[in-house]
Parts: C-alpha cells; structure tokens; sequence
C-alpha cells in the first residue's frame, strides 16, 4: 500500500510538471530551432528528424544500433515519461545516459544535435536528465553548441547550489570558459567532485574518447595549480581521484600520470601517501614509457619522503 502511493505521489508531481511546460507555454524547449519555432513542428516531425540522426550516428559507431529499438523505437513514439512509475522511469534514465555518455565524443555533429533534438521534446532530458547531460557535454563547455544546450537546461532546486552558477552564465549569453570553470571548481569542490566522478562514470561505462581525458588531465591539473597552496586536506581530496585513474586502461590512464605529476611538484607526499601510489601506478601499467617517466618524476619530487 505504501509503495503504491509513493507512485501515484511520484505520478502526481511529475502531472504537475507537466500543465505548466508542455500545454501552457506557446515555446518549446529546443536544441535545434528557435523555441516558438519548436512549438509549430509536430512530434512526428521531430521523431522523424531524432531517427535520421541516429541512423548517420550508426554509421560512425555501430554501439547505437540499440537505441533503435529503444529510445528511438516507434513503439515509444508516444511515450509520456511523466504517467510511467518510477521503476519505469529509472530504467528509461539508464538508457538515456547509456545513449548521452555514448554520443558525448560526436556532441559537435549535426547527426548528435538531431538525435538530442527528439530525446529533448519526446523525454524532455534537459528537465528530467539535466545531470546526466552536463555530465556528457562539459568537455565542451567551450563551445556554442554547450551554451546552447545550457539555455534550456532546468536545473532541481537542490541543484542549484552546485550549477548556479552555470544560470548567471546563460542569463548573460557567454561561453563558459576554462577559467569561470576552473575558479568555481577552486571555490566549490563539489563541483570539481562531479566533473571527476563524470569522467570516470564515461570511462567505466566503456564510453571513453581522447577528448575526454585530454578534458580531465587539464582541469584536474590546472585546479591543483591554481591552488594557492597545497596543504593536508587538499591531497587528502585530490588523491582518491589520481589513484581512481590509475586503475583505468589506456590513454585515461596516462590522463592520470599527468595530474599526478602536478601534484608532485606542488606538495611532499607522506611516506604512506608516497608508497600507496607508486603501488598504484606500478600495479597494472598502460604505458611502460609513461609509466616510468611518472615515476622518476616522483623520485625527482619526492625524496623527502624516501629518505
């Protein structure tokens, strides 16, 4: 009985949502067209034009050929997200960041932009998904297409401690550069918790591409550089992450090796902190050149702490 009323609760609250977004308004949430523009073309249109997307996308990678016959299936047409129970729901969610983290490396193509098109109007993602989104999209938070998306992004109210500030960014129309990003990761670490956690999410996933760990060896190092200075508590948050990356394959890996040695040259490990990462990093090496090139740098930077 409880539980059958947590769901009609869930169902009403999301109804809710629902009267003041979808019937009232004249615009349209839209990744691709102008939001009064979005409100004249029907959902078969934008079904039409999300399934055109996702075929040129199964041509560059064939992992999407199973989003056909789910988020893009005509059998979920017309799915209303917002009558399902949550158990419905939460396995819509997975499959919605399967496909987001997926598309992550192809975000700046025009076949991403279509296919994000249809899971904006028929699941409404910038609503209902908008973590797993920022998640998928902030290495290019450079970009135009980045801001574009931010426009429409609703944020929880408990979200907003931690992305308001990306609101004051969208307010004013500017691109958020790696500096605005950087400071605020400096100024909340909760925020730079969530741009790590993000990263590794993708590469657990199996969802890795270069641009992603060129996105996390820069700004983790540059948040330990812009550091004023490096005491106890800051090793204590930034090394968990750096051992985390270490236990990754490949180029992420090595994405790991780089901010490991800006850690090194701002801070004298213990001689426990010391003997724990060059464990990890001797443990399972994707590289034997980058490998031994860390660890002469953490001899280099470290003999305080092996003497």
């Amino acid at each position: 009985m409880t539980s059958s009323l947590a769901g009609q609760l869930f169902r009403m609250r999301n109804i809710d949502r629902v009267i003041t977004s979808e019937r009232s308004q004249k615009i349209r949430a839209s990744f691709l067209f102008d939001g009064r523009q979005a409100a004249d073309i029907d959902m078969q249109t934008i079904f039409d034009i999300g399934c055109d997307g996702l075929g040129e996308l199964r041509k560059m990678n064939r992992k999407f050929d199973s989003f056909a016959s789910t988020l893009f299936s005509p059998a979920i047409k017309d799915l209303d997200r917002v009558l399902q129970t949550r158990e419905e729901n939460e396995r819509l969610d997975e499959s919605i960041r399967s496909f987001l983290f997926l598309m992550a490396p192809y975000f700046l193509t025009k076949p991403a932009g279509k296919a994000l098109e249809w899971l904006v109007r028929r699941f409404r993602i910038q609503e209902f998904n908008a973590r797993d989104l920022l998640a998928a999209i902030l290495p290019y938070h450079e970009t135009k297409a980045f801001l574009t998306m931010l426009t429409i992004i609703t944020f929880e109210t408990r979200d907003m401690e931690l992305f308001g500030f990306l609101v004051t960014q969208r307010k004013a129309r500017r691109l958020l550069d790696r500096g605005t990003l950087m400071a605020q990761c400096v100024r909340d670490r909760a925020l730079m918790t969530f741009v790590c956690s993000s990263v590794f999410r993708a590469c657990q996933m199996g969802f890795e591409y270069a641009g992603l760990h060129a996105f996390y060896a820069m700004i983790f190092s540059q948040y330990i550089t812009s550091l004023a200075s490096v005491g106890g508590a800051d090793v204590q948050f930034v090394l968990p992450f750096v051992l985390d990356g270490l236990q990754l394959d490949g180029d992420a890996q090595i994405a790991a090796y780089m901010v490991l040695g800006t850690l090194a040259t701002r801070v004298t490990l213990s001689a426990d902190a010391l003997d724990k990462t060059l464990c990890a990093v001797a443990q399972r090496p994707a590289d034997l050149r980058a490998m031994t090139m860390c660890v002469v740098q953490l001899v280099q930077t470290q003999e305080a702490a092996l003497t």
